[in-house]
């Protein structure tokens, strides 16, 4: 299994669905007769709870994190400084596709232009989740990589997201902002209103 694999996993519920799980498979085995292998069948229960079954009650209670996934759409507001060192801003419709299991967390990002074409996409590189500091909501912390644009004339770079996952009854929304190491001149902002819209996850481009 890949590294950090069981990271979203509450640590004594693991504990549990694994003795649990064992003592199941070992008991069922001893008084069937069957020939199974407890580890490999272990093994097929705690993937399947993972990959499919995570998002779902009681399995969900499992694990600390909520469910993330979907997709979102709102605003990016932008800021760099221009050539003559003058700051520039702007707006953009900008939407964010969350893709999850119990281990794995993925975020695509894309913006939209004034005429409608796309920007070139991001992807994040490493995930890092945490509670706020009121324990009531989620912080998403990520680097990403943008894949540039040589229509718009800048190169691949990276940058680093902070976003709140706040969740109010049926309603989910992320808001934060970031900063990017963007060539030759760097740029930040913040989103608003990324309203969740669907679970949509197919990409745009």
């Amino acid at each position: 299994m890949e590294k950090d694999y069981f990271k979203y996993y509450h640590p004594k519920f693991l504990i549990f669905l694994v003795v649990g799980a064992f003592f199941l498979i070992y008991t069922t085995q001893k008084s069937l007769g069957l020939s199974l292998s407890v580890f490999g069948f272990l093994s097929l229960i705690i993937i399947s709870i993972t990959k499919y079954l995570w998002k779902f009650k009681p399995f969900s209670w499992l694990f600390w994190i909520e469910d993330f996934s979907g997709r979102y759409e709102g605003k990016l507001v932008f800021q760099y400084q221009g050539e003559n060192g003058e700051v520039k801003s702007g707006e953009l419709e900008h939407i964010k596709i969350v893709s999850q299991t119990g281990s794995q967390i993925n975020v695509a990002s894309f913006t939209k232009k004034p005429d409608g074409t796309i920007s070139s996409p991001s992807f994040n590189k490493g995930m890092y989740v945490e509670t706020t500091e009121d324990g009531q909501h989620f912080k998403l912390i990520y680097n990403y990589l943008n894949e540039g644009s040589t229509e718009q004339g800048f190169p691949p770079h990276y940058g680093t997201e902070v976003i709140k996952f706040i969740e109010d009854g049926n309603e989910k929304r992320l808001s934060g902002g970031y900063f990017t190491n963007r060539n030759p001149y760097q740029t930040k902002g913040e989103f608003r209103e990324l309203r969740w819209v669907s679970n949509n996850k197919k990409h745009d481009f």
